[in-house]
């Protein structure tokens, strides 16, 4: 692996956690379209999948104009303030963060939620400085597992797939990752487990974010 020199972020599961919010707004989407609140664990393993899969796994109905009417409830409640104000940092990621940004790695962020949603939390918890790009669901056409927002975030920095590293928590990531031809680090602070990343073939797995600067280091 060649040096590194941005770092692509996923964003839930891998920086913060939001799902004490998604599954509010998952359950208050359900809830609007005539079907029963979803089991805790079932949401909080869709995230990070698009709203049409969610929805489309989750609901009774899952027919197209049921899965679009989820998806505008579940927009209207998170507008209200909720997915701001309930997501929170991983522990020690704000000091994983300032610390690559002060080595100079160039830092971004491609994700399956709302870009404005992402930039409204950063700012909200002041890390919103340390991020050159962020790609989140309205800036692409093709949701991840598609390369098209990483390759575009990475364009962003002027960097290259070679020398860039992309970090998440789900097999959704790695799979974005080997899409794109980009270096990838699995982290396993969300769903996903060890196993399942060996499984499908991931050869850097980190228990925790903390353990990247580490990797990179040692690189």
């Amino acid at each position: 692996m060649k040096p590194v020199h941005q770092i692509l972020f996923d964003f839930d599961y891998t920086i913060a956690d939001s799902s004490s919010a998604v599954i509010a707004c998952v359950n208050h989407a359900l809830r609007q379209t005539g079907a029963s609140d979803a089991d805790a664990v079932a949401i909080r393993r869709m995230i990070g999948h698009s709203l049409e899969d969610v929805f489309g796994k989750l609901h009774s109905r899952p027919d197209a104009e049921t899965v679009a009417a989820c998806k505008k409830w579940f927009m209207q409640y998170a507008d209200t303030g909720i997915m701001v104000a309930q997501t929170v940092l991983l522990d020690g990621v704000d000091t994983v963060l300032t610390a690559l940004y002060e080595d100079f790695y160039t830092l971004g962020i491609v994700s399956t939620k709302r870009r404005v949603t992402i930039e409204e939390t950063l700012t909200r918890l002041e890390l919103d400085d340390l991020f050159d790009v962020i790609i989140g669901y309205e800036d692409v056409t093709r949701l991840k597992p598609d390369p098209e927002g990483l390759l575009k975030a990475i364009a962003a920095m002027e960097g290259a797939r070679e020398d860039s590293l992309y970090v998440g928590d789900s097999l959704i990531d790695w799979h974005t990752a080997r899409a794109a031809g980009v270096p990838f680090a699995a982290v396993c602070t969300g769903m996903t487990t060890r196993d399942d990343f060996l499984r499908e073939g991931a050869t850097v797995i980190l228990d925790h974010l903390a353990e990247l600067p580490g990797f990179l280091n040692r690189e």
